[in-house]
């Protein structure tokens, strides 16, 4: 437990250097906030730049840093150190988590979101951030350094980000959109009649296949740096 607490206290330290990974949280309440006062309804607005960071932020930030470890070879010294693996994961994607939920925060508090609304924000949130999280480990450990993560997670990022907000624009993009977990974050918020339950399921199923993705990863390329 103390290990984890340390990775995740030296991990929150770097944050604040890493303008490019800070960016990522800090760009979409800014986005909501100014999209809510121009164009009005700050809950859809605060809905659909939430979606958009739970696609992105979690994924990107996660994988970067997993990748630039491996590279500059900052996990060989951890695992000489007796740090294991899943102790440095647990640390890395507790930090990330942290300013997440911060940044989802006050995107809940821009939107006005309450009661029942509010709760089942908090769930899928969660549970999206979960699975971006794995989608990021998963990138990060796959790639050979920072330059091959990025160009694995750009794409992956353009089509989470933004095809909840494509999706209300275009019915074929809405029709695949729907089996991606930042599209459900959104229809939970969007649409206070949806299925709950289906948005939970669709969540949970990226989450057990992006888990797959990772185990594969991890068990051919390891993370020992």
């Amino acid at each position: 437990m103390n290990t984890i607490v340390a990775i995740f206290t030296k991990q929150m330290n770097d944050l604040p250097k890493n303008f490019s990974v800070l960016s990522l949280f800090v760009v979409w309440p800014l986005m909501a906030l100014l999209f809510g006062s121009i164009m009005g309804e700050p809950e859809i607005q605060a809905g659909t730049f939430a979606a958009m960071l739970i696609g992105s932020g979690p994924m990107t930030a996660i994988a970067n840093n997993v990748a630039e470890d491996n590279e500059y070879k900052g996990l060989r010294f951890l695992v000489m150190a007796g740090v294991k693996p899943w102790q440095y994961l647990l640390g890395l994607a507790g930090s990330i988590f942290l300013i997440s939920a911060v940044s989802l925060a006050l995107l809940a508090f821009i939107g006005g979101f309450s009661g029942d609304l509010l709760l089942r924000f908090i769930v899928v949130a969660i549970l999206g951030l979960i699975t971006s999280s794995i989608l990021g480990g998963a990138v990060g450990i796959f790639a050979k350094n920072v330059q091959q993560a990025a160009a694995i997670y750009t794409p992956l990022m353009m089509v989470l980000a933004f095809s909840p907000m494509l999706a209300g624009f275009n019915e074929t993009i809405a029709r695949i959109a729907e089996f991606l977990f930042p599209y459900q974050v959104l229809m939970v918020i969007f649409n206070p009649y949806a299925d709950f339950g289906r948005a939970l399921l669709v969540i949970a199923g990226n989450a057990i296949v992006l888990l797959i993705f990772f185990i594969i990863a991890y068990r051919k390329k390891g993370l020992r740096g």
